[in-house]
């Protein structure tokens, strides 16, 4: 539990872990705290641990707090929406999904130190354990986003409401650090006959093994290279139809229980999938993954290939845009230019000491309008070869509508999507179960969760 704690905590930005450590191992009465249930919300369990973790978090950036009760109240509201969202047929949070969102927080991390580093700081052996808890953090998140999107999907902002949101809070709005405007394109390096056949030839050789008794769980822990499935015996449970990439949907539901596909290929290397279980419209599935890894050779040879597309882009015979539509394997920024955006604001701006050391080094050598030489660099979990195009560099500033219209324009809709949400949460107090600890009798909540009407 201290564990999925601390991780929820640094996801949230809240706690401090040398304060939380501190304030556990000190007070032992906060032993039972952690333990104990403050409310039950449907299905989903608020642990006292839950609010205590925000609650010493405020204390300790020097927030004057009288109780509880409004970090009781806003978890209250998170879970109240994941249960809605879980009943939601419509809300379907794949496994692909999820594991992006866990690969970039994990990128976020290791930005800050090494693998090791991060495993000792939050108190986990191997990375396949950090992820496994990540991954049920960012699923509840997930749906908690999506069910908030169809709640407020269509809302807008006028410059009349924009103007006077600017008016209303410009002296409490913060600086905005140095930016960047980015655009890059990704490719493959481009692997040789050979070396992926070695990869076929080593899945299939595993198949027979596995056929002639071998472990497929064993050999999924010592061979595959997907860090999500690989330390639980490469399975995979409860796979819907859509959760999946289309390829290894095309395969797993084509198969018998017990049976063995033939190496298939999807972006991510290659794969061979056993299913375990059916029910219904659902699979157990385990599976082995092996990426295709290049050759220092190949590799350079991508870089040049890239390199003298950016020169065709620096005499004019293509832009930078249409190279990025024609070459770039990001199908999220190859349609828009190549153009990068910030994952938690959804802005083309991006802070520029968030990114991780290696763009902030190819940037060291840019200007505004350059484009860098071709580099190796990880995207999807694979190797790739990168080039990023410095659009604008943005200095330090106050925020205000002449260079900050959109971020402001961001705001005011936020605000009335944090409206329009609370006004669903409390429409649905009635319909849900909810049942809350005494310790929290005396709050004076915004909604009224204790259904006294």
């Amino acid at each position: 539990m201290r564990n999925k704690l601390i991780v929820l905590t640094i996801i949230t930005g809240l706690l401090s872990i040398n304060v939380w450590s501190q304030s556990t191992q000190n007070d032992p009465s906060n032993q039972f705290k952690i333990d104990g249930v403050a409310a039950v919300v449907g299905d989903e369990i608020i642990l006292n641990s839950d609010v205590e973790r925000d609650y010493i978090q405020a204390l300790a950036q020097g927030f004057e707090i009288e109780n509880r009760c409004d970090f009781m109240e806003n978890i209250l509201v998170e879970k109240l929406l994941l249960t809605k969202a879980k009943e939601d047929t419509l809300i379907n949070i794949t496994n692909d999904q999820v594991d992006r969102q866990v690969d970039a927080t994990v990128q976020r991390f290791l930005m800050q130190g090494s693998e090791d580093e991060i495993l000792t700081y939050f108190g986990f052996n191997t990375m396949p354990e950090f992820k496994q808890e990540l991954r049920g953090i960012m699923r509840d998140q997930a749906y908690i986003s999506e069910k908030q999107e169809m709640i407020s999907r269509g809302l807008d902002a006028t410059p009349e409401e924009v103007r006077l949101f600017y008016e209303q809070y410009h002296s409490e709005l913060p600086e905005i650090p140095e930016e960047v405007s980015l655009s890059h394109i990704v490719i493959y390096p481009e692997i040789s006959e050979e070396n992926e056949q070695k990869v076929i030839d080593a899945l299939k050789m595993h198949k027979k093994d596995i056929e002639e008794g071998s472990s497929f769980a064993t050999k999924a822990i010592l061979y595959s290279d997907d860090p999500g499935s690989s330390s639980n015996g490469g399975l995979i449970t409860n796979v819907k139809r859509g959760q999946m990439v289309p390829e290894f949907d095309a395969v797993v539901f084509n198969l018998q229980e017990g049976q063995i596909s033939e190496p298939f290929k999807t972006d991510f290397g290659y794969h061979i999938a056993m299913l375990e279980k059916r029910r219904g419209q659902e699979l157990d599935v385990r599976h082995i993954l092996m990426q295709l890894k290049p050759t220092p050779e190949e590799i350079e040879l991508s870089k040049r290939k890239l390199d003298s597309i950016m020169i065709e882009v620096e005499k004019g015979e293509m832009t930078f845009k249409e190279a990025a539509f024609q070459f770039s394997v990001d199908k999220y920024t190859k349609f828009n230019g190549g153009r990068m955006m910030d994952a938690q604001t959804g802005e083309d701006k991006i802070e520029k000491s968030r990114l991780p050391a290696n763009l902030l080094a190819e940037l060291s050598r840019l200007n505004d309008g350059d484009i860098s030489t071709a580099f190796e660099d990880e995207f999807n979990r694979q190797k790739v070869i990168r080039v990023i195009k410095l659009e604008e560099t943005i200095p330090a500033h106050k925020i205000n509508m002449e260079t900050d219209y959109a971020r402001l324009k961001n705001l005011t809709i936020s605000t009335k999507r944090q409206e329009t949400v609370m006004k669903y949460v409390e429409e649905q107090i009635s319909d849900t179960f909810i049942n809350i600890n005494d310790e929290y009798a005396d709050c004076e909540f915004r909604l009224d969760w204790k259904k006294t009407n």
